[in-house]
């Protein structure tokens, strides 16, 4: 527990150079998926969600998704939950994408006004992607990076550390180990 302490505080301090807008309620956004459902965030209440907004046509966002996917197998269990939104211009790559890789999440669609109000940046930004947030058990955003943070030297190290975690928080509704500072807004 100590080494997540640590930890936690490490990141937390490097959040803050990098993080968006966190330490908020995440936007209830409709999410449509590729198999004409719709899913918002919110329901996953009481799970430590990691959501992947992403590029079909992105080499890094895909090798992302498929470390998401590992997470996914080895985390879920514990109450862990995977969500990838692609950025396309065009939705329908969306559905061709996930069924060709299989991926054990939900992949869904955005249009860029309703990816800016999830993400909760200015109506101008152009978040690198993939770009990262993390949602704790309670439905606040803890953790937030754009593609170019450098949290993505080490992505699957780092964030695996994050999402287990939180994970572990979500496993014992907990209070967290480790504060977040809320950073300006891009």
């Amino acid at each position: 527990m100590v080494t997540f302490r640590r930890l936690g505080v490490f990141l937390c301090l490097l959040s803050t150079c990098f993080a968006q807008h966190t330490g908020r309620k995440c936007a209830d956004v409709p999410i449509p998926l590729s198999d004409g459902k719709t899913i918002h965030i919110p329901q996953y209440h009481g799970k430590a969600v990691m959501i992947v907004l992403m590029r079909t046509d992105c080499p890094e966002c895909h090798h992302t998704l498929e470390f998401l996917s590992r997470l996914q197998n080895d985390l879920g269990p514990r109450g862990f939950q995977a969500v990838a939104i692609a950025l396309d211009d065009n939705p329908a790559n969306v559905g061709p994408y996930a069924m060709r890789y299989r991926f054990p999440f939900p992949v869904g669609h955005l249009d860029p006004t309703s990816a800016i109000k999830l993400m909760d940046l200015n109506a101008t930004a152009h978040p690198v992607v993939p770009y990262i947030m993390f949602v704790d058990w309670q439905g606040t955003v803890r953790f937030q990076y754009p593609g170019n943070a450098p949290i993505f030297n080490e992505a699957e190290k780092n964030l695996r550390t994050i999402a287990d975690g939180l994970t572990h928080e979500a496993a014992d509704k907990r209070a967290p180990t480790y504060k977040t500072v809320p950073a300006g807004k891009q």
